[in-house]
């Protein structure tokens, strides 16, 4: 065999390619993207229960407040009946947050750093490659660089074929932007109306306790006392919750705003822009996590 120009292409000439067509994708843009919003899914998963709760806790406040005689058990057995109908809200609720978990799921799969190995594949190569010899049978046809170089190109673009499908369904799924925008706009609703209400329900039962313990404690100073410390941890936990809604309202909209330019940036993701805006995202995000830390 003839030895020709074509085995002559080293790793740099290879590696100048990749860059020079974009192809050799860092996608740790999308994989911080896909973990801020699986993060701000957990975050919302408390809610949901939290709601439940805040209607128990609701009525039964509302009891100990109306109540002449006040049997435990049996408030709280009526409390459960009357908050089924938040639970039954909350499944389809749920489904949807679980949907948008996925979907950061899936997101996280396709920015995967770790692609394929195709060392067998090229091991076959390799060998065929390392038999090959000049016309005088006997003096192989590439040196040992010359092989590697022959090597390292196909393992290359066999690479850029795996990161080109990649970077295509991403944007394939980066093109859901209205659903995905309709799954968070209803967990903001969720969480500012029907999260909320359960709480400032909770809030509106505080003040009436707070002056029968002042009543009390005339007779009963212990027992009252220390039935104003538990009322005073409980309103603050309340307040607390109450925050926690409003800094998942912002993480939620820095989602919003981060999803779009990701999915105007797909082709740039080195691009200054977008990492500000997912460090922004990441701060409210972790804002977020820190309250829910705090209220639950």
């Amino acid at each position: 065999m003839r030895r020709t120009l074509t085995a002559r292409l080293r790793l740099p000439a290879a590696l100048a390619l990749c860059l020079a067509a974009g192809a050799c994708a860092n996608f740790s843009a999308v994989e911080k993207y896909s973990d801020q919003t699986k993060k701000l899914s957990a975050a919302f998963a408390p809610m949901m229960a939290g709601s439940v709760q805040s209607c128990v806790d609701h009525y039964t406040r509302r009891k100990l407040i109306t109540s002449t005689s006040f049997d435990p058990a049996q408030v709280q057995t009526a409390a459960q009946a009357h908050c089924k109908g938040a639970v039954e809200a909350n499944e389809p609720i749920a489904a949807l947050n679980d949907l948008l978990a996925q979907y950061a799921d899936t997101l996280a799969a396709l920015s995967d750093k770790k692609l394929p190995s195709y060392s067998e594949d090229f091991g076959a190569l390799k060998g065929s490659l390392a038999k090959l010899t000049d016309d005088d049978g006997t003096t192989p046809t590439f040196e040992k660089a010359e092989l590697d170089s022959v090597i390292a190109l196909a393992d290359f673009l066999a690479r850029i074929g795996t990161q080109y499908k990649q970077r295509k369904h991403i944007r394939e799924l980066l093109g859901h932007e209205a659903a995905v925008f309709t799954i968070v706009d209803t967990l903001k609703s969720y969480a500012t109306l029907n999260y909320k209400g359960y709480l400032d329900d909770e809030l509106g039962t505080m003040k009436p306790l707070q002056l029968s313990l002042e009543r009390a404690a005339k007779t009963e100073p212990l027992a009252a006392n220390a039935a104003k410390s538990t009322l005073l941890t409980e309103t603050r936990q309340i307040e607390a919750r109450r925050a926690s809604i409003d800094q998942f309202v912002k993480a939620a909209d820095q989602l919003k705003v981060s999803h779009a330019k990701l999915r105007e940036k797909i082709d740039r993701l080195d691009d200054a822009e977008l990492a500000k805006q997912l460090n922004d995202y990441a701060k409210e995000v972790n804002a977020l996590r820190k309250q829910l830390r705090d209220a639950f």
